[in-house]
Order: C-alpha cells, then sequence, then structure tokens
C-alpha cells in the first residue's frame, strides 16, 4: 500500500483564500495567454477540477495522479505540475471527468455495512458472496457479511422518480442573489443560501414521497408538495422543519395556516441528536390525509378538515439565509395508501432479511439466493421467487454482519451519479485507479468513474464536514 501524504509539495506556489462562490480565473486573466494565441491554448490544462485543502485553500486546474509521492495536480499558476501530501489537502473534485457515452446504466445499488454504495448490475448472491457486475471496475465480489441492502434502481412500477443525479430538470427560484442558491454534488442537492428548489415530480393522488436530509443553523428548511409551480410556492402543502420539530402548513396565495391543531410535530430522542433524517410522506389525496414518518417511525397523521390544498404535482425545496441543507435519496412512488406498522417491521428487519415488494407487501425470513434475475426467499411459510423487477427494497438481517475496518489512509471516491466507496489507494493515473478494500479485495476501477475524492477521513470532526458547502463553485445550470 502507498504511504500517502509523506512528502511536501515539490513546486512552490502561493495560495490565497478563496472565496466560497468563486469561479474558474478567465481565460483573458493576468498573465494567461490571450485566447486567439492557439499554440498557448493547445498546451493550456483543463481547468475545471478544483483541489482544495485543510485549511480552505483551493486551485483550479487538472488532476493528474496519485502516487507513493502524493497528489499530482497541474495548474496555470504554476509552469510544472505540483506534488501535494495528501496530509494537507481536503478533497478533490473532478469535474473533467464523465462516465462514457456507452457506460452501461446500473440497475441496482448495494449498500455495504459501512454505508458505501455501489451501483452496478447484480449477477448472484448466495450465503458467502454477491456479484455486482459493474462499468467501472468489472465484476466485483462482495462479501455477504458486508451487506447491508440492496435497491433496485430501474424507475419503474411505482417509482415515478429517483435521484437527484444532476440539475437536469430542477428549476431553481429567483432569489435576486448572484450566487446560487442549490447546487448538485455528490448525490444530492446542497444549499448555502436562501432559495427554493423545485421539480415536477408528475405526483399521484396516492403517493409516498421519501428522502434524506442533513441541515445546520438555526433556519428552517420548507419542503412544498403537491404544489402548482416549481419555482414557488403556491397552492400547496407546507412542511416546516428544524432541529427540534416539524409541523405542517396549509399553503395558498391567500395565506397559510396550521393543518389540525396548532401543535409541532417534536423531534425524539435519536431523531434530534441525528446528522441525518431519513422522512417518508405518505399522501392520500381523496382521503385528505397526510403521513409523517421519521426515521422509519411514524410521528404524525394530519387530516384536512377542507378541501385538499394541493393542486398541482410538483416539489419544492427551500433553504433560508445561514443554514446548509443537503437533500438526497429522494424517492417519489405510488402507495397503496395503507399505512405500515413500522415498529414491527423495524423489529423483525434487525433480526431476519426482508423484502419489499413494489406493491408495499414485505416479507421477512432467510434470502437464500439470487440468481437469473430472481430471488430465492424462505419465509416462515414458503419459499418464494420473486423477479427483481418487482422489488422495492431488500434489506439483510444485521445477525452476523461484518463492517469494514477503517485505515489511515483511507479515502472516499464518490460516483459521478449516486453512492461512494471507501478505498485505500494503490496508485491513481489517467488509465486507472488500483485501490483496496475489506468489501471487495484489490480492484482496478476507471478514473472517469469518480467526480470527487475526499482525503483524511479520520480527521473529520463530525459526519456533516464530508459534505459540499461551495455551492457557487458549481457551474451546472438547472434546466
Amino acid at each position: 500500500m502507498l504511504a500517502l501524504g509523506g512528502l511536501a509539495a515539490r513546486a512552490g506556489i502561493v495560495l490565497e483564500d478563496t472565496p466560497e462562490d468563486s469561479a474558474p480565473a478567465p481565460a483573458n486573466a493576468t498573465g494567461v495567454p490571450n485566447p486567439n494565441d492557439t499554440t498557448a491554448a493547445a498546451e493550456k490544462p483543463a481547468q475545471s477540477d478544483l483541489l482544495r485543502f485543510a485549511n480552505k485553500d483551493s486551485l483550479h486546474g487538472s488532476f493528474l495522479a496519485v502516487d507513493k509521492d502524493g497528489v499530482h495536480f497541474k495548474s496555470l499558476e504554476a509552469k510544472d505540475p505540483i506534488v501535494f501530501q495528501t496530509a494537507n489537502l481536503s478533497d478533490v473534485r473532478l469535474d473533467s471527468h464523465k462516465p462514457p457515452a456507452n457506460a452501461t446504466q446500473p440497475t441496482q445499488a448495494v449498500t455495504l455495512t459501512n454505508n458505501d454504495e455501489l451501483p452496478g448490475t447484480l449477477v448472484s448472491m448466495d450465503d458467502k458472496s454477491l456479484v455486482l457486475d459493474t462499468w467501472y471496475a468489472g465484476k466485483l465480489t462482495i462479501p455477504r457479511a458486508m451487506i447491508k441492502g440492496i435497491t433496485p434502481l430501474k424507475t419503474g412500477g411505482g417509482t415515478l422518480y429517483e435521484g437527484p443525479t444532476g440539475m437536469e430538470g430542477w428549476v431553481l427560484g429567483n432569489n435576486g442573489n448572484r450566487v446560487k442558491s442549490w447546487s448538485y454534488r455528490d448525490g444530492a442537492l446542497i444549499s448555502t443560501s436562501y432559495g427554493t428548489i423545485g421539480r415536477d415530480m408528475k405526483l399521484p393522488d396516492v403517493a409516498s414521497i421519501a428522502f434524506d436530509v442533513v441541515s445546520r443553523g438555526q433556519a428552517q428548511l420548507q419542503v412544498g408538495i403537491y404544489c402548482d409551480q416549481a419555482d414557488n410556492f403556491g397552492n400547496c402543502y407546507m412542511f416546516q422543519i428544524n432541529n427540534n420539530y416539524i409541523y405542517l402548513q396549509r399553503y395558498s396565495r391567500n395565506g397559510m395556516n396550521m393543518v389540525g391543531e396548532q401543535q409541532p410535530v417534536m423531534l425524539r430522542g435519536a431523531m434530534m441528536r441525528s446528522d441525518k433524517l431519513h422522512l417518508d410522506i405518505r399522501v392520500s389525496k381523496p382521503a385528505k390525509t397526510i403521513w409523517l414518518y421519521v426515521n422509519g417511525n411514524m410521528l404524525k397523521q394530519w387530516t384536512d378538515p377542507g378541501e385538499f390544498a394541493g393542486t398541482g404535482t410538483k416539489m419544492i425545496f427551500s433553504s433560508q439565509q445561514g443554514m446548509y441543507a443537503k437533500i438526497s435519496g429522494i424517492k417519489v412512488s405510488s402507495w397503496d395508501g395503507k399505512p405500515e406498522d413500522d415498529s414491527t417491521a423495524s423489529t423483525v428487519k434487525s433480526k431476519e432479511d426482508s423484502i419489499k415488494m413494489a406493491n408495499s407487501d414485505r416479507v421477512s425470513g432467510k434470502l437464500k439466493k439470487i440468481e437469473d434475475g430472481k430471488a430465492i426467499f424462505a419465509s416462515s411459510y414458503a419459499d418464494l421467487t420473486i423477479p427483481l423487477d418487482r422489488i422495492e427494497q431488500i434489506d439483510m438481517s444485521s445477525d452476523g454482519a461484518d463492517q469494514a475496518k477503517k485505515n489511515a489512509d483511507d479515502v472516499r471516491a464518490y460516483f459521478a451519479d449516486r453512492g461512494s466507496i471507501t478505498i485505500e489507494l494503490q496508485s491513481w493515473d489517467e488509465k486507472k485507479v488500483t485501490a483496496s478494500s475489506p468489501n471487495f479485495g484489490t480492484a482496478v476501477f476507471s478514473p472517469d468513474a469518480f467526480q470527487r475524492v475526499q482525503f483524511n477521513l479520520g480527521k473529520t470532526a463530525s459526519p456533516l464536514d464530508d459534505t459540499d458547502t461551495e455551492s457557487g463553485d458549481d457551474d451546472t445550470d438547472a434546466q
């Protein structure tokens, strides 16, 4: 293994603190050749990558390689590539890396017990291991004990939207600021300033709207459902989410009022201390009823005594000044309108494997194997053969589970669309990345699979520190 981070930079360069909303230096900046100089332009490296340091400095340029000496990076501010010791680095954004056009689209995402997530196509699974076929690393063999869950990625059946995978289709509200309020990074929508972002989810009359939220600051995150427009709140229902409570408002252009009694839903115990909340909002428009699940527990049921306020099919997230918000794992699907007994499901899930069907049926027992696109599942009443395209989620029993041990030299590499892996790098150049993990052994990856690499994981103070807070650096425009 490489001992990354032992050496200092091999070339001198003066860095200045870079504002979080800064953009790459324009081509005609002082000291940069005129764009009409074709010779200089041909030699000029791409400036789309961004290297960020532990002291908040940053440097645009071209990421070249990682080896035993450190990270090799080419910048217009220096004649030759510079080698930076990884001990001083926070992360590198690889915006120059894009999956090839012919890359096979993944059909499942495998979540591991250390919360790594690998997209790919599930080939087989037995009592010892799972085989995942990927465009970026070929076939990976993962011990069964390391697997936490399997999620189908094909949008079909009852699934209407799953993401985010980029800014396409999202509409930014006009916040009057030059700084973009929301951006996309590492499978999440991220905001560090006031503004809204929305999308037409084609919400059905009976729906499940699930997502993960990480926030900090004292301001509230607002979530609108069944909105009649995507760039501003109109006729809809609005959730106000705070560190301590959540409440629901009936929102219209004529004003807003609470649904039901005026008491908010208080978050309790581990929910208040959690850095990330998983929210699942269930809606039955014919019954004018909304259910709120937080981290798998149903906290509240509202029934609107008036007419159903939402007149549209869109969804909006709104952040406020002085807060940080990260929205990921959004999944919108049709629903059968039957609230789950979540406490029973959670108890069974920890002792047995569990499969949730596309129609919301759930069976528990033992997942014997997966082959030929079918799961063979032993329940207490019968052995079931279930096609993978009818499965909404597979959760593995925690009995006998194992977790990859953390190493001092681990880095976290984020895939372009969704998911990330924790690996120990051996080498990285323009052609291949060689890395190892207890989750899959040693493997060779395509460099184009990754759009961000995070260093010095052991120095992270809290789970919030691994999030991207530079929304102004994201140059991807919403559609």
